[in-house]
């Protein structure tokens, strides 16, 4: 049932409303003569005065932009058909501007079956075409981000799973047969199965990027050191979707580091991060190494080396190394840690 505005032009009106909030337009078109009909909004998609020229196809056919005219065969093809229609294309207004139309029609045929008229409904789509150009440079731009990094990339959900793997030469990596999905631990060093899981369960929960180095097992099944950042994404709502990670190489920089002859000074920084990797509190700490929590947070309060002699210090450092830390001094830069 259709419902009508009120009045002497309520059908009118009603045509009216409908074609104003849909940003639709009716048309008919004769197919002996050639001449058309057009509703206000399909004057008002074509961005012409209603009534202000005689609608006919040969108008029409010269607003439409010159790459989406159909070829001749093809409008033959459909009126012999009889078949109804669907297609989009561009127009060009008489101010220049460029706007998508989508038309869905049908043929009348008369007594003999033979098409006589045609009708349809047109649209204008012009943000719907935009919002896939949108996509489509940002999927370009993110598949040049991931070539340009020169690294895994790794997608996964919160509970540890990894949906899919890109490397650097943009192949994905090989499932084990029957499996839908991956785990972390499919791909790094034994020895850090655990913590790594650890890790990655962690950025689940955070906000913030989680940063660790591992090692990541080779096509050819050797390891080699990487440094890897995860991060959450997250809808315009908020909500997490899903986990991306990003591993570089850093195999020659560990080889380097380890050779390196600057003096092993602790700092405030790595026990901050040691405990942060392996998600121990202050409180947590002091009771695994049975120190005073006070001394703890007086070595961490700041970043640099601790000029301290204490042996807390040093069954701070054992502890933390026994829970899988390992620190590191590199020759160039700061010190660090990673996971043994």
């Amino acid at each position: 049932m259709l419902v009508l505005f009120d009045g002497d032009l309520g059908e009118r009106e009603t045509l009216r409303f409908i074609e104003e909030k849909l940003h639709a337009g009716i048309w008919s078109w004769d197919l002996a003569t050639g001449d058309m009909e057009w509703s206000h909004g399909f004057f008002s998609l074509l961005g012409i005065e209603p009534d202000s020229i005689k609608p006919s196809s040969t108008v029409l056919s010269q607003m439409v932009h010159p790459d989406d005219r159909p070829p001749s065969e093809a409008v033959s093809r459909t009126l012999n058909e009889g078949l109804p229609a669907e297609w989009e294309f561009r127009i060009i207004r008489p101010n220049g501007r460029i706007r998508w139309i989508a038309t869905r029609s049908e043929l009348l045929l008369d007594s003999d079956g033979h098409p006589v008229r045609s009708i349809g409904v047109s649209f204008d789509v012009t943000k719907r075409h935009e919002l896939l150009q949108s996509l489509d440079i940002a999927s370009g731009r993110y598949d040049a981000l991931i070539r340009a990094a020169q690294g895994i990339v790794w997608f996964g959900d919160k509970s540890g799973n990894i949906t899919k793997v890109l490397r650097p030469d943009d192949t994905i990596a090989e499932r084990p047969m029957g499996r839908q999905s991956e785990h972390w631990t499919d791909f790094v060093h034994p020895d850090e199965n655990t913590l790594v899981e650890g890790l990655w369960r962690q950025a689940a929960l955070s906000r913030n990027p989680y940063r660790f180095e591992h090692r990541i097992r080779q096509r050819d099944n050797s390891y080699r050191w990487a440094r890897t950042i995860i991060v959450q994404v997250f809808s315009r709502r908020g909500e997490p979707l899903e986990l991306i990670g990003l591993s570089t190489d850093i195999e020659i920089e560990k080889r380097y580091s380890q050779n390196s002859a600057r003096p092993k000074q602790l700092t405030g920084a790595q026990i901050r991060a040691a405990r942060g990797m392996l998600a121990l509190s202050v409180k947590d700490l002091a009771e695994k190494a049975a120190i005073s929590p006070t001394t703890i947070r007086r070595y961490e309060q700041g970043d640099g080396p601790i000029n301290s002699a204490e042996a807390a210090l040093e069954v701070i450092e054992r502890t933390l190394a026994q829970a899988g830390i390992e620190f590191i001094f590199p020759e160039l830069g700061k010190p660090g840690i990673r996971p043994r």
